[in-house]
């Protein structure tokens, strides 16, 4: 893991005060000189799923635009200028989130942050490279534009941290299941090749419909197979499904499940009976029981804004919004104000950053943050457990 260098006080800070400018459309007035006048509108396009299945998820990120908007409202204008968060509930479909990309173009934005899941995102990255727009991702994808930014881990970087709790249990055998829409069918391959790598083997496989209401039968089947955990790629609500499937079953192994399981509505959903299931998670929901670091502190500042704003914690998909838009306060800091110039910034200037979610550096990759901002939770009086 890379150390953490040049970029690092700048971002703490961006977090501590959650001062969020974000690259956007700056509209001023022009001077008869042709010089321009202070007083402009900087503007952020976001899309979440704010309602919607899919709200699970994104609500706690609807949440979190708000708190930003809040904060620099009352931090005031950045040299002059009034930071504005165009936020667009796309209500968990694709095609009202191409409408929404539409509008937030129109209205002059020259970064979007969005959206909430993988497929969404997949659909509006057309939009994003033509225009030639700084995409801020805040859901798995693989994208090799140079306009999209990867804010939300890569499959492979949520793989590396069940490998290793996999090879630290001395566990060789693994059943997998997953959904069988766009995000569930990304982490096999992924994690097959990591699990190669490290002497662990997928001795059975089964796939579920991301609507389905009973994962029995699958289970039954990979059980056959007398693995010694099971791994699920799913977003709730299937992922607590399977999950309580799971406990009926009467498993006595692990059942490790992706990053799309970390919220509060997955723990809802596995309440008083959520022995041997694992989440990767984020370090964020377990902040009190990490160790004294740089990282700690950050993240302490945004969960106790959040939680005083909303009587409520913040997840794993909270910070990729979060990171989202703070990436671009530095380059806003700096003087960047059009999306060449952010664009410019983030690749070259900016350096290594320490985000909510894990450490960036898009000099070096753009495809996803590192694995320092995420671990495999358990469940313990009904919340995250730090297994580290």
């Amino acid at each position: 893991m890379k150390k953490i260098l040049k970029g690092k006080l700048v971002a703490i800070l961006s977090l501590v005060f959650l001062v969020v400018i974000a690259g956007c459309g700056i509209e001023k007035e022009e001077e008869t000189s042709g010089e321009k006048k202070e007083g402009g509108v900087i503007k952020i396009g976001v899309i979440v799923a704010e309602t919607g299945p899919a709200s699970t998820l994104g609500s706690a990120q609807a949440k979190t635009v708000e708190l930003l908007q809040k904060q620099l409202d009352e931090a005031g204008p950045i040299d002059g200028n009034k930071i504005q968060l165009i936020k667009q509930d796309y209500e968990t479909n694709d095609t009202k989130a191409v409408v929404a990309m539409d509008k937030l173009i129109s209205e002059g934005v020259v970064a979007v942050t969005g959206a909430t899941q993988s497929s969404t995102t997949m659909a509006i990255i057309p939009k994003a490279i033509e225009k030639k727009l700084p995409l801020f991702t805040i859901a798995p994808i693989q994208s090799d534009s140079e306009y999209v930014y990867s804010m939300a881990q890569s499959t492979t970087v949520i793989a590396i941290p069940i490998v290793e709790y996999l090879k630290k249990n001395n566990i060789k055998k693994v059943a997998w299941v997953n959904a069988s829409d766009g995000f569930g069918v990304t982490g096999k391959p992924a994690f097959e090749a990591l699990a190669k790598e490290n002497g662990i083997e997928i001795i059975a496989h089964e796939e579920f419909d991301a609507t389905a209401t009973d994962m029995t039968i699958q289970l039954t089947k990979v059980r056959k197979s007398n693995p010694e955990a099971i791994i699920v790629w799913s977003r709730t609500p299937g992922a607590g499904i399977i999950a309580r499937n799971f406990k009926a079953l009467n498993f006595d192994i692990p059942m490790i499940q992706s990053t799309a399981a970390a919220n509060q509505g997955f723990l809802e959903q596995v309440k008083d009976d959520n022995e041997n299931i694992l989440v990767v998670g984020s370090k964020l929901s377990v902040i009190d029981q990490l160790p004294d670091s740089d990282q700690k502190e950050m993240l302490k500042a945004f969960n106790d804004s959040y939680v005083k704003e909303f009587n409520s914690k913040p997840d794993l998909f909270a910070a990729h919004l979060l990171d989202g838009v703070n990436v671009v306060v530095n380059a806003i800091k700096a003087g960047n104000v059009t999306s060449e110039d952010i664009h410019n910034y983030l690749q070259n200037d900016l350096g290594t950053y320490l985000g909510a979610t894990g450490t960036f550096d898009f000099g070096v990759s753009q495809a996803s943050p590192e694995p320092d901002g995420i671990s495999v939770l358990s469940i313990e009086n009904n919340d995250w457990k730090f297994t580290e």
